[in-house]
């Protein structure tokens, strides 16, 4: 128990040391060599091709050519990530009409991944769900925490990195997606037509 209490500071340090590098790589800022502000260059998402849950082959890049596309990396056992794909499954019924998509990509290893299409069908996901149990996927865009996200422009730039989930998070992502995608969004009252 006290060696397991002690292992806490490691965890965390190793954590918070891993998310501040990877905010430095993936920031679409970085600091020039006079001290300035400048545009760091863009990250080039990996393609891939992956199965989804009726074992059609899903590519990426066949998919940016329609819009951006978020990349979500959960498992069905992440808790934060139950909560957090009922919130990408509405921005991707707001946006998908102007060419947005949510890929929800499954990590589940070959003993869970019998549990993904349950909670898929119960949760009413309309999102594109891909399985990888073999994290070739995530091991491509180093994966190893649940849930991460990588939002990704039309052009294949990473856009946007989010690792774990905060309620409220969504707002963030949804600002970011409504500025990606052409036109702002039209609302309307329930029941009221135009």
């Amino acid at each position: 128990m006290s060696r397991n209490l002690t292992m806490i500071p490691v965890i965390l340090r190793r954590a918070l040391a891993g998310a501040f590098v990877a905010g430095l790589l993936l920031s679409p800022l970085a600091w020039g060599a006079d001290g300035k502000e400048e545009a760091a260059p863009a990250m080039k998402a990996p393609d891939f091709t992956a199965k989804d849950l009726e074992g059609k082959t899903v590519r990426l890049a066949e998919l940016l050519a329609e819009g951006p596309v978020l990349l979500d990396f959960w498992t069905s056992w992440c808790k934060p990530c139950q909560i957090e794909l009922p919130e990408l499954n509405r921005i991707h019924k707001t946006y998908r009409d102007r060419g947005f998509k949510v890929i929800a990509i499954a990590q589940d290893d070959p003993k869970t991944i019998q549990k993904v299409k349950p909670i898929v069908k119960q949760m009413g996901l309309e999102v594109i769900v891909l399985i990888d149990p073999k994290k070739e996927v995530g091991n491509a865009y180093k994966v190893r925490n649940y849930p991460t996200s990588f939002l990704i422009s039309k052009d294949g730039n990473i856009a946007h990195f989010a690792q774990g989930y905060m309620r409220g998070d969504e707002k963030r992502l949804e600002e970011l997606v409504a500025g990606m995608v052409e036109g702002p969004v039209e609302e309307t009252e329930p029941g009221k037509t135009e």
